[in-house]
């Protein structure tokens, strides 16, 4: 039989990984952002920073801030649940609400710190459990989950772990489109589709160029034909709109690009491709049909 700890292990790490790298840059406005009135959050109460939380959740579930969610994660990451359900020695002292002297951290860098902490203590427990010991019950002490094996509780962890991972990721997008994209405002517009940029783009020169590719790399369609339309010469080096137009499967967008000199035999640096073969690549077949019949002699 195939070995299923090596595959929980793996995941477990994998799940890690991208949560940690998507947290990188994080500041103390960012962690306390209410994005909405009456988001649950944490909060110094009783000389103490503590998270907002009642049992039953309310229905509909409060909006949850950056901290509330990197301390949940803390929590489950570092919480005594583990050692006991895995059947396996304590790592070090409990993280999180299983911590008497535990406290929501009131900074990024100290969430950041004690998530590191947590997860080590999660990570500890996990290598430590048997592959026998997985496929065993996890008895009395899970409760009502007496009969699940522990290999499930696991799996159940790392659903957790995916779920909220998920959630801090769409905080942190929303953040940061909620911000300048760019230092310059004209691509900033560009990359956020906005179709008046078209009517500002006369003697920008190769300026105007750049910004039909940030249009392009966005799938802004209508602005890339604005731009087009309104005399903006077509990129025709490196990865260029008429690559990203072939590989979204625009086929109006394409015809029009090369209709005002966009390059079918271009090779973006990355793939070193031409237009044709992210069409085919990314499945756009009525896009090949077209590039074929083009250059068919």
């Amino acid at each position: 039989m195939v070995a299923v700890k090596p595959e929980l292990v793996s995941l477990s790490d994998e799940v890690w990984q991208r949560l940690r790298s998507r947290l990188e840059g994080l500041t103390d406005d960012e962690y306390l952002w209410d994005p909405t009135r009456g988001s649950w959050s944490i909060h110094e109460r009783d000389g103490a920073w503590r998270h907002e939380w009642v049992q039953p959740s309310p229905e509909p579930a409060p909006f949850t801030t950056l901290a509330w969610r990197l301390w949940h994660l803390i929590d489950m990451y570092g919480e005594d649940r583990a050692p006991l359900w895995l059947d396996v020695s304590p790592h070090g002292e409990p993280i999180g609400l299983d911590d008497p002297n535990g406290a929501s951290p009131s900074t990024a860098g100290g969430a950041l710190a004690l998530l590191e902490a947590a997860h080590d203590r999660w990570d500890a427990h996990l290598a430590l459990v048997t592959e026998e010991a997985l496929g065993e019950q996890i008895g009395p002490v899970g409760g009502g989950y007496a009969e699940r094996t522990r290999g499930s509780y696991v799996l159940h962890m790392l659903d957790e772990f995916v779920h909220h991972g998920a959630e801090v990721s769409l905080l942190r997008d929303l953040w940061r489109w909620q911000r300048p994209l760019h230092d310059d405002p004209l691509v900033d517009r560009a990359m956020r589709g906005d179709l008046t940029v078209a009517e500002e783009v006369v003697g920008l020169d190769a300026a105007a160029g750049e910004l039909m590719r940030a249009a392009a790399a966005y799938g802004r369609w209508d602005l890339v034909v604005g731009l087009v339309r309104a005399g903006v010469a077509v990129p025709t080096l490196g990865r260029t709109p008429l690559h990203q137009a072939a590989g979204a499967g625009e086929l109006a967008v394409v015809q029009l690009l090369v209709a005002h000199g966009g390059d079918v035999a271009a090779t973006d640096p990355l793939f070193h491709a031409p237009p044709i073969e992210w069409a085919r690549f990314l499945g756009h077949q009525h896009v090949v049909d077209w590039f074929d019949a083009l250059t068919a002699p």
